[in-house]
């Protein structure tokens, strides 16, 4: 009686991480559209769309640390904290359906993670590109030479070098 007691409970417990690890799966799934969309915005340059779409990232970013965090207590509760002792769990499990769905679901959100790691890593490495590439066009406009950290050199009429005290702006008239 005491056994059929256990064998419930980790079913039930196994059914609430079943539910888990799908609301996360489409939450991750939710978020490699959005990481899509700011791609395209980071590529056609949109930024006001894409200051929604960062904001909408954030939102998705947070429910995920919350059904993490849910994941994480039940597991706790399962006696069970890392992916490699929730295997060992699901193997000593009663129930061989549940564990092969438990398994098909945690590798689907692993490799759904990894392929949202990837793609925030390319537009994180654009954000970065534009922000060089405006970092230098502010730097000529300004008249500071990007590859010189010295003034530049100028030539009077004669070919001689002069020294100067000043940069040169392009945007002084």
């Amino acid at each position: 009686m005491e056994m059929r007691a256990v064998d419930v409970e980790t079913g039930g417990n196994q059914q609430q991480l079943v539910l888990l690890l799908q609301r996360e799966i489409n939450q991750v799934q939710h978020l490699m559209h959005e990481l899509e969309q700011e791609y395209a915005a980071l590529a056609e340059q949109h930024t006001a769309s894409l200051e929604d779409i960062v904001r909408k990232k954030q939102e998705t970013i947070r429910e995920l640390e919350r059904i993490g965090q849910q994941r994480d207590t039940l597991l706790a509760s399962m006696n069970t904290t890392t992916e490699e002792q929730l295997k060992l769990a699901l193997h000593g499990s009663s129930t061989p359906s549940a564990d092969k769905q438990l398994s098909v679901l945690w590798n689907e959100l692993v490799l759904l993670a990894e392929k949202c790691q990837e793609m925030n890593r390319i537009n994180g490495s654009i954000v970065e590109l534009v922000s060089r590439q405006s970092r230098h066009a502010l730097e000529i406009l300004h008249g500071i030479s990007p590859k010189l950290t010295a003034r530049p050199e100028l030539y009077d009429q004669s070919g001689y070098k002069t020294i100067s005290a000043e940069t040169h702006s392009l945007t002084k008239a």
